[in-house]
């Protein structure tokens, strides 16, 4: 019997752009739950890999200056503080449910704060954004949420503006049909599975949420994402690519070739993944 190879852990991943010479600030907020205590240098790592992405966006889309920027929902600043890094001449507005994230943000990072609703159709936006970061949104939302939702990312996006938003999807759901740990353990994982399966969007309440707050795990497929937004007559190209380190970034990409919005999907950001990426990137322009 021919004996298989030992497991070899990948090496970590390539940047995509080398940042390495920014000097983000590195103050962290009391009430920042992002940081993991085991390895809090991640929580910075992390940051500069959506950077990166950013800035990937920003070249796909020939966008070399983003003047006005959206970081919803913006937490603590682990991304944000790698805009203000980089964008420095930006204007850039933290918006977000948890206030004290949002006047962290706006004292540290000099960030316009704007508390968020539940309903995001009362805040105060209007199509005034060059790039919205959306990290860790639609993940969370049922479909009819995560719909209206990306109505209003692309309402307030300006003219030529990017949307960079978090997803996930196929990698996931083979993580969970393999019976990976650590992913998802508090949804009921084969209902999840078997919707995802057949439609290609599937979403399962966290036990501890209730209906009211109805907050819980959506995954999404680059095919059902292609279906969205072509509901508004976008012409989309897909491009696929992808790595496997334990901090990793597979791409999807979807560019947009006419007046309206598109979607680039792009990767991942998750220390439970050992041995496998999540997706979770996306990305929309209009008027490319």
């Amino acid at each position: 019997m021919t004996s298989r190879p030992a497991y070899k852990v990948p090496s970590p991943p390539m940047p995509l752009y080398d940042f390495s010479p920014l000097q983000a600030d590195r103050t962290i907020a009391p009430r920042d739950g992002m940081v993991a205590p085991e390895d809090p240098e991640q929580y910075f790592t992390l940051g500069r890999r959506a950077l990166e992405l950013i800035h990937f966006s920003s070249v796909l889309c020939n966008k070399p200056h983003y003047p006005a920027i959206l970081d919803l929902p913006c937490g603590h600043g682990r991304v944000l503080r790698w805009l203000r890094a980089h964008y420095h001449y930006a204007k850039i507005t933290a918006c977000d449910l948890d206030h004290d994230g949002v006047d962290f943000c706006a004292k540290q990072f000099g960030a316009t704060p704007v508390y968020s609703q539940r309903d995001l159709k009362q805040l105060p936006f209007t199509a005034q954004f060059d790039l919205i970061w959306v990290g860790s949104l639609g993940t969370h939302l049922r479909r009819d949420r995560w719909l209206a939702t990306l109505d209003c990312l692309i309402q307030w996006t300006n003219e030529c503006g990017v949307i960079v938003l978090t997803t996930q999807g196929r990698t996931v759901s083979s993580l969970l049909a393999r019976g990976q740990k650590n992913i998802a353990e508090n949804i009921d994982k084969p209902a999840l599975l078997d919707e995802f399966a057949r439609t290609g969007f599937a979403y399962q309440r966290y036990f501890e949420s209730n209906a009211e707050e109805d907050y819980g795990l959506a995954l999404t497929s680059p095919e059902w994402l292609t279906r969205d937004f072509t509901r508004t007559g976008e012409e989309l190209v897909l491009v696929e690519s992808e790595q496997r380190p334990r901090v990793s970034f597979p791409m999807e990409v979807w560019r947009r070739r006419a007046t309206g919005a598109g979607v680039v999907t792009l990767g991942a950001m998750s220390r439970d993944a050992e041995d496998g990426p999540i997706p979770m990137y996306a990305i929309a322009a209009k008027s490319l």
